[in-house]
């Protein structure tokens, strides 16, 4: 860039205020934050009175008494020459970005291998017209290997396979799974000696095979399973199908794992009815021994477009707080809670989240009992995301489209965010799955409030984070000037 080339502040620019004199100024495009520990109305001043279409000569010579944060500005992109520096993507680089090859390093397949669950939980998102829901179903073993021969052909060499045994409630086919793995074991690993295989587990671990601990250390398979919060509260949105509790079941065999030192990671999802206790659902994961909690909000809409019940949604307010009290509380590691341990990597300088989902790459593709594949677990039995079968080649098409229908530059809600480059426009399932039926706008303004507002609120805790290890760093720092604030400007 030259010095003759006009200036003007970004259209992407993310200002957050805190404490009586704090300012975080961010190109969401750039995603270089410049933190002003001192000196925020200042900055906020002079952002207000720049001109458009200035050279950077000329502001300079306009603010001499500004010159070196105008220099500033610049260089964190927060001024921006519109000739030279980008803001947003072009339709025809959407459509590149949506095109474009797509990395195999690692793929994982969820296998359904059973989409029958022998709980009833309040919030299901199988839907019974989309899932086997309510039959007996089992995958075969060669309905497995099939496709997991079909992945492995796709991926990279020195790729690795994570082979995610999924459901409904995948331990009621527990010897189809130890089938699979000993024909991984036996077979695909022989065939495929250049790429590596891993299992994973998501299950809500009522039922407790006598070999399951023996099978999760010998293959070290992963583990998962969802716990809501202590018993009052779990057994009332996770009951056995016939009403019977299943806290004791879930937590009995959480305790036998950990205490043969295998790691599980525990998973709640927010209603309203925990909506008040999020802190204490994080520390009972801890108690139990988990080596990792996640606190999901809950999504209104089931995998056949039917809402679940609107008393179950939880107050976002009161999501977005409990969240950040669990967070700020120190009972998990910042790398140990979700979703802030994923968000976190959303802020990576120069990163750009073009979309939040990673489904539209294909590598991680949800086989149906009966061998056809979706794009992901919350879309089963939508037709518009199945993008191949046992009996035919997986198509890209479906792939395609999803990514470019979810890039955040061509989503209406999204194009003109600031937010959009930070966030990739929040988890797309409650959206992709919408219909139309009562409860709409309800529902909508529960998503896009999810979507939008507890994304937004994580990706500020973080950002904050992050700029006091900066300012720890800052000592004897002179009052705020026009000069010197700038000299206490730095990048997070």
């Amino acid at each position: 860039m030259t010095s003759s080339q006009p200036l003007e502040v970004t259209r992407n620019l993310i200002s957050i205020e805190r404490g009586e004199d704090e300012l975080l100024l961010i190109n969401s495009f750039y995603m270089q934050p410049l933190y002003v520990a001192r000196g925020r109305d200042f900055f906020k001043q002079l952002l207000s009175r720049l001109p458009r279409a200035r050279a950077l000569g000329e502001l300079k010579s306009d603010f001499p008494e500004s010159a070196k944060v105008i220099e500033l500005l610049r260089d964190y992109h927060i001024l921006i020459s519109p000739s030279t520096d980008k803001e947003r993507f072009t339709p025809s680089e959407m459509a590149d970005i949506s095109v474009a090859p797509r990395t195999r390093d690692r793929m994982t397949a969820y296998l359904l291998l059973t989409e029958f669950c022998n709980l009833s939980c309040a919030y299901c998102l199988n839907g019974s017209d989309t899932y086997l829901k309510n039959k007996r179903s089992r995958m075969t073993p060669d309905t497995a290997i099939r496709s997991l021969i079909t992945c492995l052909d796709q991926l990279n060499p020195g790729g690795q396979l994570e082979v995610a045994f999924f459901g409904g409630e995948p331990l009621l086919n527990w010897d189809g799974i130890k089938e699979v793995i000993r024909r991984c074991e036996n077979e695909l690993k022989q065939q495929y000696p250049e790429k590596r295989i891993s299992y994973h587990l998501t299950s809500n671990l009522t039922v407790c095979p006598p070999d399951l601990i023996e099978y999760i250390r010998d293959y070290n398979i992963a583990v998962v399973s969802d716990i809501d919060g202590p018993a009052e509260i779990h057994d009332r949105v996770r009951p056995h199908r016939n009403g019977k509790p299943s806290h004791w079941q879930t937590a009995d065999t959480v305790r036998r794992l950990t205490d043969a030192g295998l790691p599980v990671a525990l998973r709640a999802t927010v209603s309203s009815l925990n909506e008040d206790r999020i802190p204490e659902v994080a520390a009972h994961h801890k108690e139990l021994g988990a080596v990792s909690s996640a606190i999901v909000p809950m999504s209104p809409i089931n995998s056949d477009g039917d809402f679940i019940p609107i008393e179950l949604l939880p107050n976002p307010d009161k999501l977005i707080s409990g969240l950040i009290q669990a967070y700020r509380s120190g009972i998990w590691a910042k790398g140990k809670l979700f979703p802030f341990d994923q968000y976190i990597i959303k802020l990576r300088p120069g990163g750009r989240q073009v979309k939040a989902c990673s489904a539209p790459s294909g590598t991680m593709p949800v086989v149906r009992v009966n061998g056809d594949v979706y794009v992901c677990i919350y879309l089963v039995g939508q037709a518009p995301y199945r993008f191949g079968s046992l009996e035919g080649s997986w198509d890209p098409n479906p792939l395609t489209e999803m990514a470019r229908s979810l890039h955040v530059d061509g989503v209406p809600v999204c194009q003109d965010c600031a937010w959009r480059y930070a966030c990739g426009g929040g988890c797309p399932v409650m959206s992709l799955s919408q219909s139309e039926r009562k409860n709409g706008p309800v529902v909508a303004e529960y998503i896009r409030r999810i979507k939008c507002d507890f994304t937004q609120a994580i990706l500020v805790e973080l950002l904050w984070d992050t700029a006091d290890a900066a300012k720890a760093g800052l000592s004897g720092n002179p009052p705020p000037s026009s000069e010197a604030t700038a000299d206490i400007a730095h990048n997070c």
